[in-house]
């Protein structure tokens, strides 16, 4: 008896026991019974199969395919409190620890590989190489850098493809808090800042951020910061680069100009801020608008978002830790609490 021969309910199984997705494609596109057979693969074991390979298909490992289900993990961790500790725990172990749960609670299509890749090269690229030429190397590459040559020349050790996933993953985590504060007559499970604060704390570690800051928590000596893993990966300054590249003009001019394709700019500051932040806290799919002709499929929503902002009439709450440092915000404020959580660099 051959392989084909066998019944289909022997052929959805073998999925179980491949090495990883390329394998599973491999089989898949041998012939059209293996591939019906697959079709109906658990989505969890296809992202299994895609982790065993993420060094190689999904690079930068892991935070591709953070990015790529951490909003499943996300949405899992609001239904209630104990798994919102779970998620939080998470946060500790690190980017590695956030990967581990995201493998285990997650699932990804083929379907979600095929966009995926499509978006890298759409997309993640095009932002990547942006970030890069705003904070990274092409950036310091520019003619009389320190004399003239850029507008806010600054000593910043920047990794531009992983600062991209970063400010994806908090998107991808915290898009739905900020819709849970868009939207306060629905009464909408959120995340609360502190819970925001521990996402940038341990899985963006920095070195000025362990050495704490007025008013600020020094983080625990866990993941990151544990003293036998700070013997051996020296903290980068990931903060420090994540506060440049989401402060530099170049960046915050070109979401100004997705901002006024919907609409003017709020008198009121907070409803400004607010403005400012929800555009940015989308996502992975949410950097779309920053492509040319990017903003016409999020129309719609933009708008939608924008109205909900002006009907909004009380202020959300802010949190305060120093005269120097910015406000805590209670929705999701991303630049803030980079800012929040490594203004420590500057002397008090």
């Amino acid at each position: 008896m051959g392989l084909l021969d066998l019944p289909v309910e022997i052929l959805i199984l073998i999925p179980n026991h491949l090495r990883n997705i390329e394998d599973f494609m491999s089989a898949s596109s041998s012939c059209r019974t293996l591939r019906n057979a697959f079709q109906g693969t658990d989505p969890h074991q296809i992202l299994r199969l895609a982790g065993a390979a993420s060094r190689i298909f999904f690079h930068p490992d892991p935070y591709f395919l953070i990015a790529a289900t951490v909003r499943q993990v996300s949405d899992w961790a609001l239904e209630s409190q104990e798994n919102t500790e779970i998620l939080r725990k998470a946060f500790m172990g690190g980017i590695e620890g956030l990967y581990d749960l995201c493998i285990e609670k997650a699932g990804l299509t083929m379907e979600d590989v095929r966009r995926l890749h499509a978006m890298r090269f759409t997309v993640l690229n095009p932002m990547s190489d942006f970030i890069d030429k705003i904070a990274g190397k092409q950036w310091y590459s520019t003619p009389n850098f320190w004399d003239g040559g850029v507008s806010d020349a600054n000593t910043v050790a920047c990794e531009a493809e992983r600062a991209l996933f970063q400010i994806i993953i908090y998107g991808e985590l915290f898009s739905s808090t900020m819709r849970a504060h868009l939207q306060p007559e629905l009464n909408l499970p959120r995340f609360d800042f502190h819970f925001r604060l521990d996402y940038i704390r341990y899985c963006i570690p920095d070195w000025i951020c362990e050495m704490g800051a007025p008013g600020i928590d020094r983080p625990l000596p866990v993941g990151p910061y544990a003293p036998e893993e700070m013997k051996v990966n020296h903290l980068p300054a990931d903060q420090i680069a994540l506060n440049h590249v989401l402060n530099c003009r170049r960046w915050r001019e070109s979401w100004e100009r997705v901002r006024r394709q919907i609409g003017e700019d709020f008198q009121l500051e907070w409803k400004q801020d607010m403005w400012h932040s929800a555009v940015q806290c989308q996502g992975l799919e949410g950097l779309e608008m920053l492509r040319p002709g990017g903003v016409e499929k999020w129309r719609d929503r933009l708008t939608e978002i924008r109205n909900r902002i002006e009907k909004l009439e009380k202020m959300p709450e802010v949190y305060d830790f120093h005269p120097r440092s910015q406000q805590g915000t209670e929705y999701p404020f991303m630049a803030n609490e980079v800012y929040i959580l490594m203004c420590g660099l500057w002397p008090w």
